[in-house]
Formats: structure tokens, sequence, C-alpha cells
């Protein structure tokens, strides 16, 4: 067979069309193997490979309709594109093929003229198909080979990373002895520049596996006020280092996230450490949740900080990218938590968006699914927060 030369199976219980269409398509250069009804195509289509099949209807055995509807079937099959050739002339047979996957039909008497644009047709979309289909298969081999190599690489350095950052943390209660300016402000950015690469490597792995689609969601039950709580805990020492304000609006009786609370968490705890990287000291941060519909709740992280530019805010859930703003730079980041975080969002049904403006502030908004009330009870924990962090609506 040349290089573009195509298999067609054609399928017919009589002898003198199987001929008729056999010598028609070699002509055109073919390669052609026939059938005389569904079963034994069927069984031919298991055996080898095939770019084509012309198909009649009325045949023994199982006619074309049930050879249609097999092929539809079988996940593997249902890419061979089938071209219907039958003296059944009438709007409700073609119509029935077509809905079973039928590419075209044709009437016979066969015009030749008219097989070969058909077949031709057929065939170049089907290449086109079969080419973009083979680029996908490559770009997830390729994006499986980066995930493993990334998800190796942060494993290698995460170890002596972690080391580093202990060492210095170590040093810096003085365990070593006393420390004079140079060495204290040697140490503190040797700490922070190796926690920073931490958190660069734990990001890259995490973008490396939702983009080769490997992060797998583990969803259930989860409380809102679990959820609030265990972020807020997260950044709180943050926000009190900075003399920061945050408030909570979370009303009782909200019904249970259906979701990976492990992930809402992480992406949670992204916009509060946003919110408060980018407000100055002594700003206010808000965090309200409120349940939009009974599919949906929505959560905004309010902040008063450093706003964002109009020309910044197209390519704010980029990755890598960083805000032009002076005041902005000045904060260490990977450039990679609100592109994480908005694959986070949208991984569990929901969406993401913000508003913002420079020198007032900016309001990250997101929805995640709600577990239906009638499906669990939804038991609301005590808080283990300090005095004052809630505020009930």
């Amino acid at each position: 067979m040349t290089a573009t030369q195509s298999h067609i199976l054609v399928v017919d219980d009589a002898v003198a069309n199987r001929l008729v269409l056999k010598r028609m398509l070699e002509a055109q250069g073919h390669a052609v193997t026939t059938a005389d009804d569904g079963d034994a195509a069927l069984a031919l289509i298991q055996a080898q490979a095939f770019d084509l099949v012309l198909l009649d209807v009325m045949m023994p055995v199982m006619d074309g309709y049930e050879v249609l509807a097999a092929l539809r079937e079988r996940p593997d099959w249902h890419r061979l594109p089938v071209v219907v050739v039958s003296a059944i002339n009438d709007v409700e047979s073609v119509v029935r093929c077509v809905s079973l996957g039928a590419a075209d039909y044709l009437f016979k008497p066969v015009n030749q003229t008219l097989l070969k644009a058909r077949v031709d047709s057929c065939l170049a979309r089907k290449r086109v198909h079969d080419s973009e289909l083979a680029a996908a298969l490559a770009l997830e081999a390729a994006q499986r080979a980066k995930s493993e190599y990334v998800s190796l690489i942060s494993h290698e350095l995460n170890n002596p990373i972690t080391a580093i950052r202990g060492y210095a943390d170590l040093l810096l209660k003085s365990i070593g002895g006393t420390l004079d300016g140079p060495q204290l402000e040697g140490l503190q950015a040797i700490s922070a520049l190796s926690r920073l690469m931490g958190e660069l490597l734990h990001d890259l792995s995490d973008l490396s596996r939702i983009e080769a689609g490997h992060l797998q969601l583990l969803p259930g039950a989860v409380t809102l006020h679990t959820i609030v709580e265990t972020s807020i805990l997260a950044v709180q020492s943050n926000i009190a280092a900075k003399g920061q304000r945050l408030m909570v609006m979370l009303p009782p009786g909200l019904p249970p996230l259906w979701a990976d609370g492990v992930r809402v968490v992480q992406l949670l705890t992204n916009l509060l450490s946003n919110a408060s990287k980018y407000t100055l000291p002594g700003g206010s941060i808000q965090l309200d949740v409120c349940q939009r519909d009974a599919a949906m709740v929505e959560i905004a992280v309010r902040d008063t900080g450093i706003g964002i530019s109009a020309e910044d805010q197209p390519r704010l859930f980029e990755r890598f990218f960083r805000v032009n703003d002076p005041a902005a730079r000045g904060e260490r980041g990977t450039g990679l938590g609100l592109h994480i975080t908005r694959l986070l969002v949208e991984a569990h049904g929901g969406q993401i968006w913000f508003e913002s403006q420079p020198g007032v502030g900016t309001t990250f908004y997101c929805t995640l699914p709600l577990m239906l009330q009638s499906e669990t009870d939804a038991v609301r924990p005590q808080s283990s927060l300090p005095p004052g962090v809630f505020q009930n609506r």
C-alpha cells in the first residue's frame, strides 16, 4: 500500500454490487476488502484498520443500521467514517443513517464521479482528524513527561532547600552565637529566599500536574466554616505582622461545599495571602461568604491595598505574570499563585473574577459548588479562632 493509498471496506450482501464498487475504488488507487454482511464487517474492523467503510443498508443477519449503531458504541470505532450506499431513496432512511453516525449517503446505482468525490472528501476529513488526534496524543505525552520531570526535580531540590532554610532559621535564633548586623541580614535573606524557592517548587509541581491532567480532586462534603478557619490560620501571622484588620462575614446555616477541601483551602489561602501582601500596614481585609443559589456559593476577598492598574488587569491570571507597579514589585512571589488559583476554581466548576481600582483596593470573587441540603445536614464546628475574627450577618 502506498503512502497515499487508503484501505476501504465495502459491505454489501450482493456479489455484483461488491464487485462494481471494488473495481471503481481500485481504479482510484485504493486497497479494497469486502464483506457480505454486518457481522463479517465488524469482525474485519476488529481485526484490521480501515480508513473508510462503504455500507449497504438492507442486508441479512445484521443490517446497515445495526452496523452503524455498533460502530458508534465503540470509542475506538466511532471515528471510522462510513458512507452508506443504498437503493433506499427516501429522506427518512438518510436521516436515520446520519443520526447513527454516517458521514455521507449515496444512492444506487452509484455514479463513479460522485463516488470519487464523496470518498475523497471523507478520507480528507479523516486525515485531518487523525492528524489532530496524533498531535493531541503527542502533546499529552510531552505534558506527562514534563510533569514527571518537574516532580522529580522538585523532589530532589526541595530537601536541600528545606535544610538550608532550617539551618538559617536556627542560626537566626542565635544558637551558634550572637550575630552582628551584616550576619543577621545575610541569614534573613537566606531564609526568605529559600522559603521563596520552596514556594516556587511547590507551585511549579502543582501547575505541572494540573496542566498534564494529573491533579486529581477528591471531592466530598466540607463545611465552609472549616475551610475559612483553616485558611485564616494559614495567613494570620502575616496579617498580624503588618497590623492589618481582618473581618469575616460568614452567615450560619450554609450548606457544605462539595469540593476537595485541601484544594479549596489552598486557593482561599492564596487569595487571603495575596490581599495581605499588597495591602499596606494598618489596612483592612474582608472575607465575605454568601449563597448565590441552590448550587453555588460566592466567596469575596476584599482589600484596601494598592490596587491593579487597567494595563495589568487583563494579564493578572497569566502564569509568571507580575504587575508593573513599583509598590508590588517589592513583594516576593512566584507569579503563579493567581494562575493556579484560577485553575483550581475552574477545576471545581466555579468561576473567578475581580474588581480593582488603583490606590483604593481589589476584590476577588469566586464561586464554588454546594452540596444539596437534602443530601446532608451541615454541622457547624466550634471556632478556634481568636475572639472578634468572625462577624455573622
